[in-house]
């Protein structure tokens, strides 16, 4: 295969044996090449078929990019999930992201370079994708670093015993509220100690127990119904320190309404 164009060092465009273009990435595959150089296959890592101008111009964000980087981006799917952005966006359609608020609240660095990478795509492609896609950058950036389906059941957890909250007390979370954002971090390590299935700490907090449970009658209710959503989905329950520590979150929130 011949080089028809050269992005940068890791990047070049070539014409395949069945006549469509595509976009080469590998480790040096582009350096010192120019437009047609045979390219040595065996440096080819990731092979993008050019369906669009936008995708075309999407792979000119590459210019620069350190293999380091590329081998990053590539290892957690973030080129192709751009690319498949892009894509949808030229067809019109628009994928919701359910978790956004959770996702943007449980892991605000990885949402801040998902929001800069929409930066960048509208910069260099000139399109501006919606902000639910950094949400889902962010929870691409978190399974790469680490495991993929904690991440994704953290977040799974967090909107469902707030879900249940809200439904119980009748009421909504103002998002940016200092009240909203404690509970939101105290659910996610909560969720992260269930799920990792770390043993309990006793605080001896259990003396507070009834007290904060007869502050407000929906508060049995509501922690009836996070049970059972626990014993149904991760087969546990919450035992009455951990209930202190939720009441705890519930008895300000239930204030602040």
């Amino acid at each position: 295969m011949q080089a028809v164009k050269v992005f940068n060092n890791n990047a070049v465009s070539v014409i395949m044996p069945d006549g469509r273009e595509a976009i080469l990435v590998g480790n040096g595959l582009g350096f010192g090449r120019r437009p047609g150089d045979v390219i040595d296959k065996s440096r080819v890592s990731k092979v993008y078929y050019v369906q669009n101008e936008l995708q075309t111009k999407f792979l000119k964000m590459l210019d620069n990019v350190t293999p380091q980087v590329m081998q990053a981006a590539e290892r957690i799917s973030l080129v192709d999930h751009i690319s498949f952005a892009l894509e949808r966006v030229e067809k019109g359609t628009f994928l919701p992201n359910l978790m956004l608020s959770e996702t943007r609240m449980l892991y605000p660095k990885e949402y801040a370079v998902g929001q800069r990478a929409l930066e960048l795509v509208r910069q260099f492609c000139g399109v501006q994708l919606p902000e639910d896609e950094a949400g889902y950058i962010a929870l691409h950036l978190v399974a790469g670093a680490a495991d993929g389906a904690l991440a994704y059941d953290t977040v799974k957890f967090v909107m469902a015993v707030k879900e249940i909250i809200c439904d119980t007390y009748h009421c909504t979370f103002e998002e940016e509220s200092l009240e909203t954002i404690r509970l939101t971090v105290h659910l996610k390590f909560l969720a992260v100690r269930i799920l990792r299935h770390t043993p309990w700490q006793d605080a001896g907090l259990e003396s507070m127990y009834t007290v904060l449970l007869q502050r407000d009658s929906r508060n049995e209710v509501c922690l009836q119904r996070i049970n059972a959503y626990l014993r149904q989905e991760f087969d546990y329950e919450l035992d009455h320190q951990e209930q202190v520590y939720l009441l705890i979150h519930l008895t300000k929130i239930v204030r602040c309404i």
